[in-house]
């Protein structure tokens, strides 16, 4: 026994050591919380066809590279694939799962092109993701078994001494507190839920991150309260009949419901409601709501401003012909929408501030309609976070999700008060979007800090 607990100590330190020598561009962290370097792996200097440099020397000293790769084994031919501000796309800007989307499809292109051609996908020499953005997937013993005729360990620690079992992989900083699954595509193609599927992964291992490095840097975390009731209720507007389709909105309403109730928060989701559907999950929250600690609203869909009034879009409004009278009439304010969230703390999530054909008809009659929604006053107990600014349009995004909403399903999952991680995801936003787009809030809460991850647990 003092031999295993020697070993496991020898083991540690070795693991610590290797870590701390590791450039930060190439360190990554697996599912299990086992640290690795990219230099260390023998994959790290494979050269990509038609390609000069090696992986290593590929990967940009940002950090934002995903590698994807077909198990190491003699039977399956060997194929990578590699993404990041390095790629002929200006994929600088773009997000790590889009990042790992591009690894994947490279690694299948290369796949397909492989002498013989490789199996189908879906097989035991399907490409999977190993990295993203300083974040794998898989655990150590996934990563060792798909890298298994080539590397013996995740990184370059010494073996321990003979005689002496092998031990679990150990940590150099705290584990995660959940392990995810690890990704199996299962079609050629990238599809939609695939990608769904290494976003979230990526995003509750990345929120994991942060939330360590939140507490190495002497952050207060947050303090553990009473169980408080909280409700949801999530809206996405997409198909609408005058206006043109939007297609973010009811997957961001969707993916926003998923993760609302992750946290153990009840959700009524309501999708495509013209106004009278509208009016009618409104009136059903408020008699369900009653007796919530917290209301949540998030909507997503169309959005706009009348006289300093902002308005709700249901799927139903017309475009043509849209009048200041016609908008009040079949619109639905947010004024009106908050006096149906009973609770006396409520968060409001407006991804509302695309570009329409009313608001654009309205500017052009020189209405008081305006830009984007308008500000609004600081209400007690309430917090509204705006997509954008305040006179701004935001975008729809090019994924599957909004700049913005995708910014929110990555961060909510922190263990912080509501405000920083508003701050978290403002940042996030500005960067997917070059500073063309900056979330803003208005309102004030009042009380001890608000973890929405925690908050009914």
């Amino acid at each position: 026994m003092l031999r295993f607990l020697l070993a496991l100590a020898w083991m540690a330190a070795a693991t610590l050591a290797q870590a701390q020598s590791c450039v930060p561009r190439y360190q990554f962290v697996l599912a299990d919380g086992t640290r690795g370097c990219l230099t260390a792996l023998p994959l790290a200097d494979e050269r990509l066809p038609g390609w000069s440099s090696s992986v290593r020397q590929l990967a940009p000293a940002s950090g934002s590279y995903a590698l994807a790769s077909s198990p190491r084994a003699p039977a399956c031919p060997r194929a990578l694939g590699l993404a990041g501000t390095v790629m002929p796309l200006s994929l600088a800007s773009t997000t790590t799962a889009l990042r790992a989307e591009s690894a994947l499809a490279e690694c299948r292109r290369a796949l397909a092109a492989a002498t013989p051609p490789a199996p189908v996908a879906g097989t035991d020499c399907d490409c999977r993701l190993l990295i993203a953005d300083g974040v794998s997937p898989l655990s150590a013993d996934e990563f060792r078994a798909h890298l298994s005729s080539e590397a013996p360990a995740v990184a370059a620690a010494p073996s321990p001494p003979v005689g002496v079992a092998d031990p679990a992989p150990v940590a150099a900083g705290p584990a995660p507190a959940s392990t995810p699954p690890p990704v199996e595509p299962a079609a050629p193609a990238v599809t939609a839920a695939e990608l769904d599927a290494v976003r979230q992964q990526l995003a509750q291992l990345q929120a994991q991150m942060r939330a360590q490095t939140a507490v190495q840097r002497g952050e207060r975390a947050p303090t553990a309260g009473p169980r408080l009731q909280a409700r949801a209720l999530v809206i996405g507007n997409g198909r609408y009949a005058h206006l043109g389709a939007l297609p973010n909105p009811g997957p961001d309403a969707e993916a926003m419901a998923a993760k609302l109730r992750g946290f153990g928060i009840e959700v009524d989701l309501v999708l495509d409601a013209d106004r009278n559907a509208l009016v009618q999950a409104l009136a059903t929250y408020q008699q369900r709501a009653v007796g919530a600690d917290v209301n949540i609203l998030f909507y997503a869909g169309h959005g706009l401003q009348v006289g300093g009034v902002n308005y709700i879009v249901p799927v139903d409004m017309r475009g043509d012909g849209a009048t200041v009278g016609s908008v009040r009439l079949t619109g639905v304010s947010l004024e009106d929408m908050l006096e149906y969230l009973p609770a006396k703390t409520r968060i409001v999530f407006l991804d509302a501030c695309r570009d329409n054909p009313v608001a654009r008809s309205l500017v052009a009659t020189r209405s008081v309609a305006g830009v984007g929604l308008a500000p609004v006053q600081g209400t007690t107990g309430t917090l509204i976070s705006y997509a954008t600014k305040d006179g701004a349009v935001a975008e729809d995004g090019r994924g599957r999700h909004s700049p913005y909403t995708e910014a929110l399903l990555a961060h909510l999952d922190l263990p912080l008060d509501i405000a920083v991680v508003l701050r978290r995801v403002r940042e996030a936003v500005m960067s997917a979007t070059g500073n063309r787009q900056q979330p803003w809030e208005y309102g004030s809460l009042v009380g001890d800090e608000l973890v929405l991850s925690r908050l009914a647990r």
